[in-house]
């Protein structure tokens, strides 16, 4: 009965009305929430099994008869995860055919493809607009977004969501920041959406240029520190905030509010968990789909590390619980200024020459307001010629991975070598010479994250 509560509300009080759904969103219980997921949940569990090939063998292998669950726990740690969708052929997981499809940046060999209903990336991009609206955005408002439109989800979501709102919008993808302060200023938008790392570009091209009156702006694709905030404020005047997603959930996971404490989650699309959580509330956040019909995913695990926020924040959104700030991955992929990066990129780099040692390692810092990567490596001879290897690697970089080259190029990030003495980085590890540790390929060091138990 509670799986078509949503469908009565949209039809005899909701309709087409963000202003209406904002509203109803500030007096929605809790518990109708929590029921609603329930028996959505039990819905998308039981058409996983009965019309996916990849859901019916791991079920059946699993022990998991599908018309016997009623809530994540009778799943045990059963989850789907990132590696399923890279090994499996997408088609595995389909339980329609599919009339939209995206893929994840280029982290691995493999991109993971995720595919979609036109109606289901509507859905989700008007469930987005009451995020915005809470926001302050209005139809009176000019937005301009500087996505990045290849294969990327991210702006056509926006692009629902901001005909659901009904305000002007012009699509500028991700130009050079310079080019793109150019070519917008005359318009006076005063909503800017864009990527995390190509704000800190165009903004200092603003500190020295001059600003135009912004309402406020939507960044996505990564965290932002909150120094980086701060600046960004300071120059444009405006508040900065901050959404979340994922490839896999349709970039729709969650939105900050006003208060900037957190992301809102999406619970009326999806049900989230944080599994396996260390004593101060951090582990990793998991979520099943809840309305999706073509590709659904039951208990994902998104590899980013978060908890959920109990202190209330007094928006129309606080029936909607939030998770803290990703403070890390579960696994060795870093979001920064150059992407979604893994240590298969630096591998396939790296090997390619025979002047270095098998040791590497890569570190994120943020110094000051722009991401720097540092490839510390180790040279199997100190008499190579340092100057004219790192000017051979930074070519074959830029060859290699276009896309992080163009990041690169735009001052998204900073990208330095380091060469280091044979041994050396295992050398920190421990006391003992010779003792062979387990080298961490990536380190993120922007942010000091508890560590799991």
């Amino acid at each position: 009965m509670f799986d078509q509560v949503p469908t009565l509300l949209e039809r005899l009080f909701l309709g087409q009305s963000i202003p209406r759904r904002a509203a109803f969103a500030r007096r929605v219980p809790r518990w109708l929430i929590e029921r609603i997921q329930a028996a959505e949940f039990q819905k998308t569990v039981r058409l996983a099994g009965a019309r996916s090939e990849f859901y019916r063998e791991r079920f059946a292998q699993a022990g998991i008869d599908p018309r016997r669950i009623a809530t994540p726990g009778d799943m045990g740690e059963f989850f789907t995860t990132s590696q399923d969708l890279r090994v499996r052929d997408t088609s595995s997981f389909l339980c329609a055919p599919p009339q939209a499809g995206f893929e994840t940046t280029g982290t691995t060999a493999k991109n993971k493809r995720i595919y979609f209903s036109n109606e289901e990336v509507h859905d989700i991009g008007f469930e987005g607009a009451v995020g915005l609206w809470n926001l302050g955005l209005r139809p009176s408002d000019r937005v301009v977004d500087a996505f990045d439109y290849a294969f990327w989800n991210a702006g056509i979501t926006l692009m629902h969501s901001l005909n659901a709102v009904g305000c002007f919008h012009m699509i500028a993808s991700k130009l050079e920041p310079a080019e793109f302060y150019r070519r917008v200023k005359d318009y006076q938008f005063n909503v800017l959406v864009v990527d995390t790392a190509w704000l800190v570009g165009l903004t200092e091209i603003a500190e020295r240029e001059g600003v135009w009156p912004v309402k406020f702006i939507l960044s996505g694709s990564e965290n932002m520190s909150e120094a980086t905030r701060a600046w960004v404020e300071s120059v444009w005047k405006a508040k900065v905030y901050q959404a979340y997603g994922q490839t896999e959930s349709l970039g729709a996971s969650g939105i900050e509010c006003p208060a900037q404490k957190g992301y809102h989650l999406n619970e009326l699309n999806f049900l989230f968990e944080i599994i396996h959580p260390n004593a101060d509330g951090f582990g990793e956040l998991v979520f099943t789909t809840l309305t999706r019909t073509i590709m659904p995913l039951v208990r994902y695990r998104s590899n980013d590390i978060t908890r959920f926020l109990d202190e209330p924040c007094g928006c129309i959104l606080q029936s909607l619980r939030r998770i803290d700030k990703i403070q890390g991955r579960g696994d060795e992929i870093v979001s920064c200024g150059m992407g979604m990066i893994s240590p298969w990129i630096f591998e396939a780099w790296l090997g390619e020459f025979p002047a270095l040692a098998d040791d590497w390692q890569v570190a994120v810092s943020q110094p000051g307001v722009r991401d720097i990567v540092e490839v510390r490596y180790e040279l199997r001879d100190e008499a190579t010629d340092s100057a004219a290897l790192e000017a051979a690697m930074m070519q074959r970089f830029a060859a290699l991975y276009p896309y992080y080259e163009k990041n690169r190029a735009m001052g998204m990030y900073e990208l330095r070598l380091r060469g280091l003495a044979r041994g050396a980085l295992r050398a920190s590890l421990s006391d003992s010479p010779g003792t062979r540790h387990k080298l961490r390929r990536m380190l993120d060091q922007r942010t000091a994250t508890a560590a799991l138990v």
